[in-house]
Protein backbone atom coordinates (compact mmCIF):
# COMPACT_ATOMS: atom_id res chain seq x y z
CA UNK A 1 0.00 0.00 0.00
CA UNK A 2 1.40 3.38 -1.05
CA UNK A 3 1.63 6.48 1.13
CA UNK A 4 -1.47 8.01 -0.46
CA UNK A 5 -3.53 4.89 0.14
CA UNK A 6 -2.30 4.71 3.74
CA UNK A 7 -3.39 8.29 4.38
CA UNK A 8 -6.81 7.61 2.88
CA UNK A 9 -7.22 4.49 5.01
CA UNK A 10 -6.15 6.46 8.09
CA UNK A 11 -8.69 9.20 7.32
CA UNK A 12 -11.44 6.62 6.85
CA UNK A 13 -10.63 5.02 10.20
CA UNK A 14 -10.61 8.43 11.88
CA UNK A 15 -14.03 9.33 10.49
CA UNK A 16 -15.49 6.01 11.60
CA UNK A 17 -13.94 6.14 15.08
CA UNK A 18 -15.12 9.71 15.64
CA UNK A 19 -18.63 8.92 14.44
CA UNK A 20 -18.92 5.83 16.65
CA UNK A 21 -17.72 7.81 19.69
CA UNK A 22 -20.36 10.46 19.03
CA UNK A 23 -23.10 7.87 18.43
CA UNK A 24 -22.30 6.25 21.78
CA UNK A 25 -22.20 9.59 23.62
CA UNK A 26 -25.08 11.50 22.02
CA UNK A 27 -27.09 8.84 20.24
CA UNK A 28 -27.35 8.06 16.54
CA UNK A 29 -30.30 10.30 15.75
CA UNK A 30 -28.85 13.23 17.70
CA UNK A 31 -25.51 13.08 15.86
CA UNK A 32 -25.31 14.94 12.56
CA UNK A 33 -22.71 14.68 9.82
CA UNK A 34 -21.86 18.30 10.67
CA UNK A 35 -20.96 17.21 14.21
CA UNK A 36 -18.60 14.54 12.91
CA UNK A 37 -16.77 16.81 10.46
CA UNK A 38 -16.53 19.60 13.04
CA UNK A 39 -14.83 17.23 15.50
CA UNK A 40 -12.37 16.13 12.80
CA UNK A 41 -11.94 19.59 11.25
CA UNK A 42 -12.66 18.31 7.77
CA UNK A 43 -15.21 19.41 5.18
CA UNK A 44 -18.52 17.65 4.50
CA UNK A 45 -17.25 17.00 0.98
CA UNK A 46 -14.34 15.05 2.48
CA UNK A 47 -16.73 13.06 4.65
CA UNK A 48 -18.91 12.13 1.69
CA UNK A 49 -15.86 11.03 -0.29
CA UNK A 50 -15.54 8.20 2.23
CA UNK A 51 -19.11 7.56 3.35
CA UNK A 52 -22.15 8.34 1.18
CA UNK A 53 -24.51 8.55 4.17
CA UNK A 54 -24.51 8.49 7.97
CA UNK A 55 -26.09 5.03 7.70
CA UNK A 56 -23.00 3.81 5.86
CA UNK A 57 -21.00 4.33 9.06
CA UNK A 58 -23.12 1.71 10.83
CA UNK A 59 -22.62 -0.72 7.96
CA UNK A 60 -18.88 -0.13 8.14
CA UNK A 61 -18.82 -0.75 11.89
CA UNK A 62 -20.82 -3.98 11.45
CA UNK A 63 -18.27 -5.15 8.89
CA UNK A 64 -15.44 -4.34 11.28
CA UNK A 65 -17.14 -6.39 13.98
CA UNK A 66 -17.44 -9.37 11.66
CA UNK A 67 -13.80 -8.98 10.61
CA UNK A 68 -12.80 -8.90 14.28
CA UNK A 69 -14.83 -12.07 14.90
CA UNK A 70 -13.14 -13.75 11.92
CA UNK A 71 -9.71 -12.79 13.28
CA UNK A 72 -10.69 -14.13 16.72
CA UNK A 73 -11.84 -17.48 15.34
CA UNK A 74 -8.75 -17.69 13.10
CA UNK A 75 -6.55 -17.32 16.18
CA UNK A 76 -8.50 -20.02 18.02
CA UNK A 77 -8.18 -22.39 15.05
CA UNK A 78 -4.41 -22.18 15.57
CA UNK A 79 -4.49 -22.89 19.33
CA UNK A 80 -4.45 -26.66 19.17
CA UNK A 81 -3.39 -26.97 22.81
CA UNK A 82 -6.94 -26.14 23.98
CA UNK A 83 -10.02 -28.27 23.48
CA UNK A 84 -12.59 -27.23 20.89
CA UNK A 85 -15.37 -26.78 23.50
CA UNK A 86 -13.08 -24.47 25.51
CA UNK A 87 -12.19 -22.47 22.42
CA UNK A 88 -15.85 -22.08 21.47
CA UNK A 89 -16.67 -20.90 25.00
CA UNK A 90 -13.86 -18.33 24.80
CA UNK A 91 -15.12 -16.95 21.48
CA UNK A 92 -18.71 -16.68 22.65
CA UNK A 93 -17.69 -15.14 25.97
CA UNK A 94 -15.81 -12.38 24.16
CA UNK A 95 -18.79 -11.66 21.92
CA UNK A 96 -21.20 -11.47 24.86
CA UNK A 97 -18.95 -9.18 26.90
CA UNK A 98 -18.48 -6.73 24.04
CA UNK A 99 -22.26 -6.42 23.61
CA UNK A 100 -22.80 -6.16 27.37
CA UNK A 101 -20.48 -3.14 27.41
CA UNK A 102 -22.94 -0.99 25.42
CA UNK A 103 -26.32 -2.66 24.82
CA UNK A 104 -28.01 0.39 23.29
CA UNK A 105 -25.30 0.96 20.71
CA UNK A 106 -25.04 -2.69 19.67
CA UNK A 107 -28.82 -2.86 19.39
CA UNK A 108 -28.61 0.08 17.01
CA UNK A 109 -25.88 -1.60 14.96
CA UNK A 110 -27.69 -4.95 14.81
CA UNK A 111 -30.98 -3.31 13.82
CA UNK A 112 -29.72 -0.93 11.17
CA UNK A 113 -27.09 -3.19 9.60
CA UNK A 114 -29.15 -6.40 9.90
CA UNK A 115 -25.94 -8.13 10.92
CA UNK A 116 -27.86 -10.75 12.91
CA UNK A 117 -30.81 -11.43 10.62
CA UNK A 118 -32.68 -10.20 7.58
CA UNK A 119 -31.36 -9.14 4.16
CA UNK A 120 -27.74 -8.01 4.29
CA UNK A 121 -25.42 -6.18 1.92
CA UNK A 122 -23.33 -8.47 -0.27
CA UNK A 123 -20.15 -7.71 1.67
CA UNK A 124 -21.81 -8.26 5.04
CA UNK A 125 -23.22 -11.58 3.85
CA UNK A 126 -19.81 -12.60 2.51
CA UNK A 127 -18.21 -11.96 5.91
CA UNK A 128 -21.04 -13.77 7.71
CA UNK A 129 -20.64 -16.83 5.49
CA UNK A 130 -16.88 -16.81 6.07
CA UNK A 131 -17.54 -16.90 9.80
CA UNK A 132 -19.88 -19.88 9.35
CA UNK A 133 -17.14 -21.69 7.42
CA UNK A 134 -14.72 -21.10 10.27
CA UNK A 135 -17.16 -22.35 12.88
CA UNK A 136 -17.54 -25.44 10.72
CA UNK A 137 -13.74 -25.87 10.79
CA UNK A 138 -13.81 -25.71 14.59
CA UNK A 139 -16.48 -28.39 14.88
CA UNK A 140 -14.72 -30.55 12.26
CA UNK A 141 -11.49 -30.38 14.26
CA UNK A 142 -13.42 -31.26 17.39
CA UNK A 143 -14.84 -34.32 15.64
CA UNK A 144 -11.38 -35.42 14.53
CA UNK A 145 -10.09 -35.02 18.08
CA UNK A 146 -12.99 -36.98 19.54
CA UNK A 147 -14.28 -33.94 21.46
CA UNK A 148 -17.43 -33.38 19.38
CA UNK A 149 -19.97 -36.01 18.38
CA UNK A 150 -19.34 -37.24 14.85
CA UNK A 151 -22.88 -38.32 13.95
CA UNK A 152 -23.85 -34.75 12.98
CA UNK A 153 -22.63 -32.60 10.11
CA UNK A 154 -20.14 -30.00 11.38
CA UNK A 155 -21.78 -27.20 9.39
CA UNK A 156 -25.15 -28.07 10.90
CA UNK A 157 -23.67 -27.80 14.39
CA UNK A 158 -22.24 -24.39 13.50
CA UNK A 159 -25.64 -23.29 12.22
CA UNK A 160 -27.38 -24.52 15.39
CA UNK A 161 -24.95 -22.64 17.63
CA UNK A 162 -25.15 -19.41 15.65
CA UNK A 163 -28.93 -19.55 15.33
CA UNK A 164 -29.40 -20.19 19.03
CA UNK A 165 -27.18 -17.29 20.05
CA UNK A 166 -28.71 -14.89 17.53
CA UNK A 167 -32.15 -15.58 18.97
CA UNK A 168 -30.91 -15.07 22.52
CA UNK A 169 -29.22 -11.80 21.50
CA UNK A 170 -32.42 -10.57 19.82
CA UNK A 171 -34.54 -11.41 22.86
CA UNK A 172 -32.05 -9.64 25.10
CA UNK A 173 -31.75 -6.55 22.88
CA UNK A 174 -35.46 -5.98 22.43
CA UNK A 175 -36.56 -6.82 25.96
CA UNK A 176 -38.50 -9.97 25.09
CA UNK A 177 -38.26 -11.15 28.72
CA UNK A 178 -39.02 -7.65 30.08
CA UNK A 179 -35.82 -7.74 32.12
CA UNK A 180 -32.66 -6.49 30.49
CA UNK A 181 -30.68 -6.19 33.69
CA UNK A 182 -29.44 -9.76 33.38
CA UNK A 183 -26.09 -9.72 31.51
CA UNK A 184 -26.07 -11.18 28.00
CA UNK A 185 -22.97 -13.10 29.08
CA UNK A 186 -25.02 -15.16 31.54
CA UNK A 187 -27.69 -16.02 28.98
CA UNK A 188 -25.13 -16.79 26.29
CA UNK A 189 -22.93 -19.01 28.39
CA UNK A 190 -25.85 -20.96 29.85
CA UNK A 191 -26.96 -21.76 26.31
CA UNK A 192 -23.44 -22.49 25.08
CA UNK A 193 -22.74 -24.92 27.91
CA UNK A 194 -26.00 -26.80 27.38
CA UNK A 195 -25.35 -26.94 23.63
CA UNK A 196 -21.77 -28.19 24.04
CA UNK A 197 -22.94 -30.84 26.50
CA UNK A 198 -25.21 -32.08 23.74
CA UNK A 199 -22.31 -32.02 21.27
CA UNK A 200 -20.13 -34.24 23.46
CA UNK A 201 -19.52 -37.73 22.04
CA UNK A 202 -21.09 -40.69 23.83
CA UNK A 203 -18.53 -42.14 26.25
CA UNK A 204 -18.41 -45.73 27.42
CA UNK A 205 -17.25 -46.52 30.92
CA UNK A 206 -13.83 -47.96 30.14
CA UNK A 207 -13.24 -48.83 33.81
CA UNK A 208 -15.63 -51.78 33.67
CA UNK A 209 -14.32 -55.09 32.47
CA UNK A 210 -16.28 -57.13 29.88
CA UNK A 211 -17.26 -59.54 32.67
CA UNK A 212 -18.60 -56.70 34.82
CA UNK A 213 -20.60 -55.34 31.92
CA UNK A 214 -22.03 -58.81 31.28
CA UNK A 215 -23.10 -59.09 34.91
CA UNK A 216 -24.80 -55.71 34.78
CA UNK A 217 -26.73 -56.72 31.67
CA UNK A 218 -27.83 -59.99 33.30
CA UNK A 219 -29.00 -58.13 36.38
CA UNK A 220 -30.93 -55.69 34.21
CA UNK A 221 -32.80 -58.57 32.61
CA UNK A 222 -33.90 -59.86 36.02
CA UNK A 223 -35.33 -56.53 37.12
CA UNK A 224 -39.12 -56.61 37.09
CA UNK A 225 -40.55 -53.62 35.26
CA UNK A 226 -43.80 -52.13 36.53
CA UNK A 227 -46.97 -53.15 34.74
CA UNK A 228 -49.04 -50.18 33.63
CA UNK A 229 -52.76 -50.79 33.99
CA UNK A 230 -55.17 -49.11 31.62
Amino acid sequence: MGLRQEKKAEQRRAILATAIALFCKRGYEQTRVQDIVARLRISEATFFNYFPTKEALIQEFALEQLEFSIATVTAELEHHDSSIPDRIRKIMLGWARSWDADPEFYTLVATRSRMLSGPQTDLLREKSMRLYDMYEELFSEGQRRGEIRSDKVALHLAEMLEGMLIKIAENWMFGWWKDRTEPLEERFMNAVNVFLDGCAPARRDASRSPRANSAIKSKAKRVKRPVHKN
